[in-house]
């Protein structure tokens, strides 16, 4: 039996020893494959770094055409800077103008809001005696129906009376 178990204990290092050279080849394999990315990516950076020489280059040519610009630029400020006061002045004396109107439209809208405030008062005033008056209308209506119904009785008496009397002297 000592022998059998040896045998067995071989046979499962040799499994482990199989499992740990297929587990190192796969990560040697991982390796290459990661030292050929770095490769690509080295060529890829070397790339760039020749296209950022270049960029650097125009940039620097461009530094000089916007150094150009900048002084054409100052010196169109300095134009418009004067052209600006100028036309501040002109706007400062519009907005006291339009102050000054401004003032004018108040004080009237002021005048308004009194007269409206006056014809409001009497808008009301007025719906008030609409009102009384309205009411003292339906009170007469009422009072003329009433009168009405008792001139219609009245009427109705009379020429019953009447109708009898035609017919006794027939």
């Amino acid at each position: 039996m000592d022998i059998e178990g040896t045998m067995q204990f071989i046979l499962d290092q040799q499994a482990r020893f199989s499992s740990d050279v297929a587990r190192i080849v796969a990560i040697l394999g991982n390796q290459a494959e990661r030292l050929s990315k770095l490769e690509e990516i080295s060529q890829r950076l070397d790339e760039r770094q020749i296209t950022f020489e270049t960029t650097v280059e125009r940039l620097a040519e461009r530094q000089i055409t916007f150094e150009t610009t900048m002084e054409r630029l100052a010196e169109r400020q300095s134009e418009t800077e004067q052209t600006i006061l100028e036309r501040q002045r002109k706007t400062e004396q519009t907005i006291l103008e339009v102050g000054q109107t401004l003032l004018d439209v108040a004080n009237a809208q002021e005048r308004t809001n009194r007269i409206l405030a006056t014809l409001a008062e009497r808008q009301v005033e007025t719906e008030k005696v609409s009102e009384e008056a309205r009411r003292a209308t339906e009170e007469a209506m009422r009072g003329l129906v009433e009168r009405q119904k008792i001139t219609e009785e009245n009427l109705n008496v009379l020429l019953l009376t009447v109708e009898r009397h035609i017919s006794n002297h027939k």
